[in-house]
């Protein structure tokens, strides 16, 4: 899967378009001022459905309490820059979101004082893309700076413990995907080892992780198997072949000395079989050699 360059998804982008237009900000941004502080730890705007603004009140007394302040509620929000246009508020008792510290960096912001330490206030809107990229560089730079370690295999920087993992999750999850790529591969090859005998070829092999794999090529295979049955035609090349006898060995775990031409035509069916191999006389040789 691709992903779109960072350079193109900010080429649209520009000022004005983020969070600081949207009314809704703005009025959570200055809620502190219009309601007071004592109550703007217990209440929150929660959403603006056209002229009617809904809040978050942390019981249904508080919701009373703002029912009764709804006259200066909407006269603070219509003295807002850029005025707002609400006509009437609605409450919802016990849904507020924000965390304490989210609700002291909005009351700090819009009292115009620095946010408090560790609450990073919401940036000015970037100028253009230019701006926004370097922006990110910065931050990259400094994460970097500051993390005591990096993956070993991108170099991004790690943060937390995490019990010390050496690789950031995207270079980790395709690290796994190619372990199991391998014993995919492997036991395809090799259908009949077991899983103690694939630990010598992939040290530190699981259980789980061997029968996995062995779940997914046997789904796989019985696809392949499936469009043979509805009538698909069978190549000359033996890969159709190949797949039965993986998908025989991998079902029955039997080793391939054990396999019988009945044991092939219970697991396969008389379609798929009669299909693979259509000489009547020549049909238990070679399902024989076919999974040796």
């Amino acid at each position: 899967m691709s992903l779109r360059p960072l350079k193109a998804a900010v080429e649209t982008w520009a000022p004005g378009r983020g969070i600081a237009a949207d009314p809704l900000h703005r009025i959570s941004a200055t809620w502190a001022q219009i309601v007071g502080s004592n109550v703007a730890k217990h209440s929150e705007p929660l959403a603006l459905n056209g002229a009617t603004l809904l809040i978050a009140t942390r019981s249904s007394a508080w919701s009373q309490q703002l029912q009764l302040l709804s006259p200066t509620i909407l006269r603070g929000i219509a003295a807002l820059p850029d005025a707002v246009p609400v006509e009437r508020l609605a409450f919802r008792s016990g849904g507020l979101r924000r965390t304490e510290s989210q609700a002291l960096s909005r009351r700090r912001t819009a009292a115009g004082t620095a946010a408090p330490r560790g609450v990073d206030a919401p940036p000015a809107p970037a100028a253009d893309a230019a701006e926004a990229l370097g922006r990110l560089r910065l931050r990259l730079t400094a994460l970097r700076a500051r993390a005591d370690r990096a993956c070993v295999v991108c170099g991004a920087p790690l943060e937390g413990d995490a019990g010390r993992a050496e690789r950031c999750a995207p270079c980790e999850g395709e690290t796994e995907r190619e372990r199991m790529l391998l014993v995919e591969r492997t036991i395809y090859l090799a259908p009949w080892l077991t899983h103690a005998e694939l630990r010598e070829q992939i040290p530190d092999l699981s259980g789980a992780e061997f029968e996995r794999a062995r779940r997914v090529l046997l789904q796989r295979w019985w696809l392949v198997l499936d469009r043979i049955r509805r009538g698909d035609k069978v190549g000359r090349s033996g890969d159709e072949r190949q797949v039965a006898s993986s998908y025989v060995l991998l079902q029955s775990r039997l080793p391939p000395d054990r396999i019988t031409p009945a044991i092939v035509r219970n697991a396969l069916g008389d379609d798929v079989t009669d299909a693979l191999w259509p000489n009547r006389g020549e049909r238990a040789d070679s399902s024989n050699k076919s999974v040796r």
